[in-house]
């Protein structure tokens, strides 16, 4: 069997309800997608769970080496930070809990993971951390060339956690410099 030593970068929008996942061979998008929550339970560390069960059925057979069995892969994903609920900030809970089982779930699968705040993605990529969605997504077609691709805000934002971690890696690895 054949070593699989693609570089690849899975990038996740975590949330308990909609996940957005993008995943990158070097610095082009592979897939994109939005998984959604296939039951409507009220428990968020169960709807977590299918989330996580959803994307390991999606990814794995990419991203696993059927020579050695290891993920050589890089988790990136954006870290919940405060939202502004009902006039004071807030975390929240489940979003919280579903990053710390995603990123044991990273490791447990030998990914490398990195988990970075939404505010440093969007100073990142944007130049400031009060960018818009729609600012976020302008600058998503430019740096990846999708003009005219149309997809969610979770998935944008999947494939802004990825644009940022490796232009930090390798600056102006997408053509151009960042933060636009």
């Amino acid at each position: 069997m054949e070593h699989n030593s693609a570089n690849y970068t899975l990038a996740i929008d975590p949330g308990t309800h909609t996940t957005g996942v993008a995943l990158f061979e070097g610095c082009k998008v592979v897939e994109s997608a939005t998984l959604k929550a296939p039951y409507k339970v009220k428990d968020g560390d169960l709807r977590a769970f299918n989330l996580i069960e959803m994307l390991e059925e999606m990814v794995l057979p990419t991203l696993t080496c059927h020579s050695c069995g290891v993920t050589h892969a890089t988790l990136v994903y954006e870290n919940p930070q405060m939202f502004r609920i009902k006039g004071g900030m807030k975390t929240i809970e489940p979003v919280v809990r579903m990053s710390g089982m995603l990123n044991f779930w990273g490791l447990q699968k030998q990914f490398r993971v990195y988990r970075y705040s939404v505010s440093t993605i969007k100073t990142g990529v944007a130049g400031r951390n009060a960018a818009s969605k729609e600012e976020v997504e302008r600058i998503m077609h430019r740096v990846l060339d999708m003009e005219d691709h149309n997809r969610t805000d979770h998935e944008y934002d999947a494939m802004s956690v990825a644009v940022y971690h490796l232009d930090k890696a390798n600056p102006g690895c997408f053509g151009a410099a960042l933060p636009m």
